[in-house]
């Protein structure tokens, strides 16, 4: 009862923040956490600028469970999306449903190199929109609100799960505008990269106008060790948190997708990671994970 008892008071707060803008999608978000019938876990991240404590990133994640029979309290939030749709300055929403591969995007959050992925839970659908900070009078910060849930059907016995996601950070446009755009080639074809998102030239699969975009930022500059580091760090307490959990795969072959690029490590620090990627390894639920951080391994060795 207290957990629930403050993860009413920890979203009414955020509510006061930004009740002009979205209060709809705050209300239906409390009413989802503090139903009888929810069973929620959640994570929070606060960065600051040290120097004026002026807020430059926020991550609030909800992980919910709740029996399908109460689906109203899924359809409730996607009704106030659609109430708050026209203060917001972009919505989309997505349905991954019966499609072979995953549908991920991705949120930015301030103060960190990767954005929050949304997408990731196998079958899911979501929906996100982006509301400009009404404190902010650069108007340079936004908000974003997400939910994503897997819902299999309304027979007893069945349950929805889901994520509810709040993140604070600049706004992709301002990010565009501190950024220098690039031309790199590929097989001797021209790909312009402009850290939020990647535009083909002629002789690619695609139209020539074709953006593959996001609100979060993809293609940084090579990372510091400790960068690596504490990127490997965290996703690996992700898994650890729920190593059979929905979103396991996607934190492994996060992973692995560090491991393949490792080069900045010293000799030390790799042996240190493969220590790490054995423990990941033998709490490991599934096969294929299992054998996704012994490929890590091998790419660290490589």
């Amino acid at each position: 009862m207290k957990s629930k008892q403050f993860l009413a008071v920890s979203i009414m707060m955020l509510s006061l923040q930004t009740v002009h803008a979205q209060g709809h999608i705050k209300r239906a978000f409390n009413a989802l956490t503090t139903d009888t019938y929810t069973k929620v876990e959640s994570t929070h991240k606060l960065n600051k600028d040290p120097e004026t404590g002026t807020k430059t990133g926020q991550l609030d994640v909800y992980e919910f469970t709740i029996p399908a029979a109460h689906h109203n309290l899924v359809e409730d939030i996607k009704q106030a999306f659609d109430q708050d749709k026209e203060k917001a300055y972009s919505m989309s929403s997505v349905s991954t449903a019966n499609k072979r591969s995953y549908n991920y995007t991705s949120l930015a959050v301030g103060g960190e190199d990767n954005g929050y992925p949304i997408g990731e839970i196998k079958n899911s659908r979501y929906i996100y929109a982006l509301f400009l900070d009404p404190e902010d009078k650069s108007k340079t910060h936004r908000y974003a609100y997400a939910m994503e849930w897997c819902e299999e059907g309304k027979e007893i016995g069945k349950e929805i799960v889901g994520k509810l996601i709040v993140t604070y950070a600049t706004t992709q446009e301002h990010r565009r505008s501190i950024r220098q755009p690039r031309a790199i080639r590929v097989n001797g074809k021209e790909i312009t990269i402009d850290g939020n998102s990647i535009s083909f030239g002629s002789g690619f699969p695609f139209d020539g106008s074709s953006v593959f975009d996001s609100d979060s930022l993809f293609f940084n500059h090579q990372k510091s060790s400790e960068s690596w580091l504490s990127e490997f760090n965290t996703y690996k307490n992700h898994f650890l948190k729920k190593p059979d959990g929905n979103s396991a795969t996607y934190y492994a072959t996060s992973i692995y997708k560090l491991c393949k690029n490792a080069g900045m490590l010293e000799p030390e620090e790799k042996k240190i990671v493969a220590q790490e990627l054995a423990k990941l390894k033998h709490a490991a639920k599934d096969e294929l994970i299992q054998n996704v951080f012994q490929m890590s391994i091998k790419k660290l060795g490589e």
